[in-house]
């Protein structure tokens, strides 16, 4: 690589944005004023193609709470889950859990209209591992979390691409790859971990607690080198660092274990791993979020039915503050900047959603943290056009 440019990129590693927006990578730029439209990645139910949904979210506008278009992307059983801006909030990367594609969209040139712009495939021969998960953004970068190697099982890693799609390099994790953070104060990225490819996409009474993930790596940021694993209940999934400057804490939900976990950096550098709370009985946590002011945390409960709102304002005693009830496989979450927003989808894998009924939910959220479910925005994805459709990740633009 020419030295100039990897100057650059490690310059650009630690020069991100500390107030980050809530959930995303400090180095996207952040978005200002309100939310005006949400893609929502999004696969069929039945027999068709993936696509990204474009829904108006814009309070002043006629179309307020509508699906304004779909872009699909013309091949079926990809199995959307997760995708993630790049840096410059240019364009979007879509990851297909199944048949390991990246589906790439531009959205700086119309972001009511994305198109996309490319697909890269054959993903398992390139970087000799498959089913991804998490694309984050770095400098001119995405890494994307995998779970496991070329055939579908072992031990997964973190691919990295330039934004524009052309491969950098793999590297491995000793566990199933989930999802990245990040905190380029202390030149530390964490990456947790779940269950290997063949057994995500099966139905969840063939899977085995044997394959289970329980570790969270942490990383020096600069050489993507592991420096320590974290053990804890097994299926870490979402990680969130705490955002205000020089956090050194953050918290991750444990689904197998129904758990909250705290990871903290010690002065010294090393990382410790601790129980935080137990969840409720049933709950199976889906989803993570924390508001921008680090004071309370949401989490979604597959089982449960429901959200909560955790008051982290001590971070190491934390405590239920809500619930909003009634939100039938709640999964995928997304708080707005100023935290008064709280959009809900209720599709983990086809594989294992239990209920058909889909659908896009809104929570507002008061000064004091009390939740109030939208009873009128409501998108009712069993009634899609083109037949029942599965919602999981959110963006917002």
């Amino acid at each position: 690589m020419n030295r100039g440019l990897l100057a650059g990129l490690i310059a650009g590693i630690f020069s991100a944005n500390l107030n980050a927006e809530t959930c995303l990578s400090p180095y996207i730029k952040q978005k200002t004023g309100p939310e005006k439209v949400m893609y929502l990645w999004t696969l069929p139910a039945g027999a068709g193609s993936d696509y990204l949904s474009v829904i108006d979210v814009n309070l002043a506008s006629a179309t307020y709470g509508k699906i304004l278009k779909r872009i699909e992307v013309g091949s079926a059983g990809n199995e959307a889950h997760h995708m993630g801006f790049t840096d410059d909030r240019g364009r979007i990367w879509a990851a297909s859990l199944n048949t390991s594609r990246f589906f790439i969209f531009d959205v700086r040139t119309d972001p009511l209209n994305p198109r996309l712009e490319r697909t890269i495939e054959n993903v398992p021969k390139l970087t000799g591992l498959t089913g991804p998960h998490t694309p984050y953004a770095l400098p001119g970068r995405m890494l994307v979390t995998m779970a496991s190697g070329p055939e579908g099982t072992g031990p997964g890693g973190v691919v990295e691409f330039t934004n524009e799609g052309e491969y950098v390099a793999s590297h491995k994790t000793p566990n199933h790859a989930y999802e990245i953070v990040v905190k380029p104060e202390f030149n530390r990225m964490l990456v947790s971990s779940w269950v290997p490819q063949k057994m995500f996409m099966s139905p969840m009474s063939e899977w085995d607690p044997k394959q289970f993930s329980d570790s969270v790596t942490v990383w020096d940021l600069k050489a993507r080198k592991i420096v320590q694993e974290l053990k804890g209940d097994p299926v870490p999934l979402a990680t969130r660092w705490a955002l205000k400057s020089n956090a050194s804490y953050g918290y991750s939900i444990n689904h197998a274990g129904n758990s909250i976990w705290m990871f903290r950096r010690g002065k010294d550098g090393v990382f410790s791993y601790a129980k935080a709370a137990d969840l409720s009985p049933g709950c199976l946590p889906g989803d993570l979020r924390l508001s921008a002011d680090d004071r309370y945390m949401y989490v979604s409960c597959i089982g449960g039915g429901e959200v909560q709102a955790w008051d982290i304002s001590k971070p190491e005693k934390i405590r239920l503050h809500d619930t909003v009830q009634g939100l039938v496989q709640a999964n995928m979450m997304h708080l707005t900047l100023d935290g008064k927003r709280l959009y809900v989808t209720n599709s983990a894998i086809s594989s294992i959603d239990f209920s058909p009924r889909y659908a896009l939910r809104l929570i507002h959220v008061g000064p004091d943290g009390k939740m109030k479910q939208d009873p009128f925005f409501a998108i009712d994805f069993s009634q899609a056009p083109n037949g029942p459709a599965r919602p999981h990740d959110m963006l917002l633009n």
